[in-house]
């Protein structure tokens, strides 16, 4: 598996860059190809045909727009598995519009969940029963010098017989957290879906509801796991924002590391403050859903002023979050550029000078990326 990444370079769908040659600012939650139309447990949420997007051509001419008239630099793409990722449609979207891209690495929400993960319930459930427990080989690697911290060992002890008896395990138990970290390490590896397109990032990962499930847990501890060992951060989707980040930093990772989306949708600055006083990014990433809703607009920017006038402005991240293609200009939506054509605006009405703005678009976006 790959180790961990040097400090202050990016992994692009592209290829290796150095944060210092993103200039301008960054989109720091978007989907430039994604399918959520039909999950797969469709008890848990109803179908929806007007959840997908697909058209790489009216993408990639919105973000060359964007370059020309923002110098938008860079575009953190958090679709991943079970949500349609096209990491080849990415790279041809990243070239054509020359804006770098970095794409996500995870499983979404369970509703949305690929059959490994149920795969991986099974097997640790078997293993519970009296199944013998394996290494991956990340631990293995962890073990051989690295500075990474391993994963806790287990010791067998023993009653006087001479069978070892079986380890005591939590629900799903390490191992099943192990098993899914390691799926995830393939990727930051050795490329995703079929491509050498390496991920940049962890996510978006989190949680369909209002609190996390037992398996959405077992996702988030995998998900830290793989961000220790590989030096990646991670993105978080669900308003159970802080619960998210309680799994996240309880499973060893650093909470700097973790961007919380999803928090435009929720009004509350209490969270939104203990958020960043713990040291996570407050991600307000779908601020295109406001639309022209000037209450909606006008609720959001209250909480990003009140982040700003508590101190917090490098732990704010903002993006539109496009997510379907009705939100794409060519179809009648207010496109990538909602960002900068309406919140923009609206929060330099409310008081935010260019240069705090300048900074929350494109030095806390790298600064999560990379942890410098």
């Amino acid at each position: 598996m790959t180790p961990r990444e040097e400090t202050g370079r990016l992994r692009t769908v592209t290829g290796m860059i150095a944060t210092s040659d993103i200039t301008g600012p960054v989109l720091s939650h978007e989907h430039l190809q994604m399918d959520l139309r039909w999950p797969q447990r469709p008890q848990l949420v109803e179908s929806d045909p007007g959840r997908w997007l697909d058209e790489e051509k009216a993408v990639q001419r919105e973000l060359t727009g964007l370059r020309k008239e923002h110098g938008l630099g860079l575009v953190v793409d958090l679709t991943c598995s079970g949500m349609g990722r096209n990491a080849a449609a990415l790279a041809r979207i990243s070239a054509g519009a020359r804006v770098a891209v970095v794409a996500g690495t995870g499983v979404f929400t369970e509703p949305f969940h690929p059959p490994f993960v149920r795969e991986t319930l099974a097997a640790e459930t078997a293993n519970q029963s009296g199944g013998t427990t394996s290494q991956t080989p990340w631990q293995e690697a962890d073990r051989s010098g690295g500075t990474t911290p391993q994963a806790p060992r287990q010791e067998a002890s023993h009653s006087g017989g001479t069978t070892p008896q079986a380890p005591r395990q939590e629900p799903y138990g390490p191992t099943g957290v192990e098993r899914l970290a390691e799926r995830l390490l393939a990727e930051v590896g050795f490329g995703m879906d079929g491509t050498n397109s390496l991920p940049g990032v962890i996510g978006e990962i989190g949680t369909w509801g209002e609190a996390p499930t037992e398996t959405e847990e077992l996702c988030l501890r995998a998900a830290a796991r793989a961000a220790r060992y590989s030096g990646l951060s991670v993105a978080t989707y669900g308003r159970a924002g802080l619960a998210q980040l309680e799994i996240l930093t309880a499973a060893g990772l650093s909470p700097d590391r973790v961007a919380v989306g999803q928090q435009d949708r929720v009004n509350d600055p209490g969270q939104h403050r203990k958020i960043a006083e713990t040291g996570g990014y407050v991600s307000f990433g779908t601020l295109g859903l406001a639309g022209d809703d000037h209450a909606a607009i006008g609720a959001r920017v209250r909480c990003v002023m009140d982040l700003l006038e508590a101190g917090h402005g490098s732990r704010v991240l903002l993006s539109t979050g496009v997510s379907r293609m009705a939100q794409v200009t060519r179809y009648g939506g207010a496109g990538f550029g909602y960002l900068f054509d309406t919140f923009l605006p609206a929060l330099r009405a409310a008081g935010a000078d260019d240069a705090t703005l300048g900074a929350i678009l494109h030095d806390n976006p790298l600064r999560w990326l990379t942890g410098a």
